[in-house]
């Protein structure tokens, strides 16, 4: 399909730099091969009422990726329903607003499929500020045992700052940002879950999405939600298969 010969194109050009592939020279000449392939933007929809909540501000995140990257991204974001493998795989990067909805065996099979095929999956969700630290907590371990239990290659880890994913492209030296606490409060860290050396899948509970609706505008979150995803998106399409 047309996003995994993207996502091919986008690996032949960076192979054999190792993480030096992500200097801002080789990155900028790969980004600006892929230019001339569409790449998409699609949420994973679940039964979860809230599966699109904050889409609508989706293009505005779509365009912020046209003009600070080279990538060409379409501008209209995407669903790609759970119980439908054939449309998931149409996108190499889904994002979700909590996976916990994904119940039917048939949702749990097409996840599984998906990953292993190399497809990336970001879960972030929306966080109360009142309620952060002891739902996020749970979010992410509900998450985690999720992804072991369904894929018992899996390891989950806790991405600690100096990790590639936060120096791609924009410099993150504090790790994510997160739109639900003030600035100097403690973060939240990502939980990564790898399927042997690849990074298949990241825990998010910053509220990026949050961000990029123009939550917390008055800290700068907006851009600096919008920035991790130019990150996490890109990083995942730097990976080998």
């Amino acid at each position: 399909m047309k996003s995994e010969f993207s996502r091919r194109n986008f690996m032949r050009l960076l192979a054999g730099g190792g993480l030096a592939l992500a200097t801002p020279n080789l990155l900028a000449a790969a980004l600006d091969e892929l230019r001339g392939d569409r790449v998409g933007w699609a949420r994973l929809k679940t039964k979860s009422p809230i599966w699109m909540r904050h889409a609508g501000s989706d293009p505005k995140l779509m365009q912020f990726f046209r003009e600070k990257t080279t990538l060409n991204i379409d501008p209209t974001w995407y669903a790609a329903d759970v119980e439908s493998l054939g449309e998931m795989v149409k996108y190499p990067f889904l994002f979700c607003q909590d996976l916990r909805p994904a119940q039917s065996r048939n949702a749990r099979q097409n996840l599984v499929e998906y990953i292993r095929r190399g497809g990336f999956v970001l879960v972030d969700s929306c966080i109360n500020p009142n309620t952060r630290d002891p739902y996020a907590e749970t979010f992410s371990q509900q998450h985690a045992q999720l992804f072991t239990a369904l894929l018992p290659e899996a390891k989950v880890l806790q991405l600690n700052p100096d990790h590639e994913l936060f120096r791609c492209s924009f410099d993150f030296p504090d790790g994510p940002p997160h739109t639900a606490v003030e600035p100097g409060w403690d973060r939240d860290p990502f939980y990564a879950v790898y399927i042997d050396r690849r990074l298949a899948a990241v825990i998010s509970t910053s509220g990026l999405q949050c961000g990029w609706d123009g939550m917390r505008r008055l800290y700068g979150f907006d851009v600096t939600c919008m920035q991790m995803l130019v990150n996490i998106y890109v990083y995942s399409m730097m990976q080998g298969a």
